[in-house]
């Protein structure tokens, strides 16, 4: 089930005798307190939680793995009220197939991922042309703000007609 609690109703906020504000917890209030500062996004399957009933929740480097392929898979102005988010990745696809492209796919998902993810710290990126020509293996290596274990995402990404 859903909650509406905020993370103010983990935190306490207390005074020493110094006069500095301090936070202090229990282990119990830490622990939630470390739970709400997971990455946490909708599973886009929207598959059922068997534990709870509602929709599925991806947590930690799997979310921000989904947030990222979100982000390349969307063109700018397709999101409503927000036209600036996304990636102009579709376009490039059509590019002819050669370095230039894939350092302008690789400058493309830099750009994206440092403006609109801010719980990804790149580490790396790796464009290849495959298949002949017909599309790029891309590999993004990034850490989750907060850890400092380096996690891998990678897609191939092809032109395709029609949507």
């Amino acid at each position: 089930m859903a909650t509406n609690q905020r993370e103010e109703d983990y935190l306490s906020f207390d005074q020493d005798q110094q006069g500095e504000t301090g936070l202090h917890l229990s282990n119990e209030d830490a622990i939630k307190y470390l739970t709400l500062l997971t990455p946490r996004d909708l599973n886009m399957q929207f598959s059922i939680s068997p534990n709870t009933g509602d929709i599925a929740l991806k947590t930690g480097s799997n979310a921000v793995k989904e947030a990222i392929k979100n982000l390349i898979m969307t063109k700018k102005l397709e999101r409503p009220f927000q036209p600036g988010v996304g990636s102009s990745i579709r376009e490039l696809l059509f590019e002819p197939n050669d370095i230039i492209t894939e350092a302008l796919i690789e400058e493309e998902l830099r750009t994206v991922v440092e403006n609109f993810e801010p719980r990804a710290n790149i580490l790396n990126i790796i464009v290849e042309s495959e298949r002949g020509g017909v599309g790029y293996r891309v590999k993004i290596i990034f850490s989750v703000i907060g850890t400092g274990d380096p996690i891998t995402f990678e897609t191939f990404l092809e032109a395709t007609r029609g949507e």
